[in-house]
């Protein structure tokens, strides 16, 4: 399980970088908010469930309203998605 949980933190660290937005070098921190909105999170699961090799349903799994930041978002769905994964092996 911890290979998968890596694996998963790892995708979706990934997917994170390709989905926030880049700003340029005048731009200061506080004009800035990394943010990604539960609609583009549900994408990040067509990798998360090759991963685990189950549909996992969003609704499930998914923060609704979003996260504000790459560590919660990676920590929040992957947590949510072990539980899932865990739940359905018992």
């Amino acid at each position: 399980m911890n290979e998968m949980k890596a694996a998963i933190e790892n995708n979706l660290s990934e997917f994170w970088e390709r989905q926030s937005l880049k700003t340029d070098e005048s731009d200061s921190v506080e004009d800035f908010v990394d943010e990604l909105d539960s609609l583009a999170a549900v994408d990040a699961l067509l990798g998360i469930e090759a991963i685990v090799g189950m549909h996992i349903p969003e609704a499930s799994v998914i923060r609704k309203g979003g996260y504000e930041s790459k560590q919660q978002f990676v920590d929040d769905l992957t947590a949510k998605v072990m539980a899932y994964v865990e739940g359905k092996k018992k």
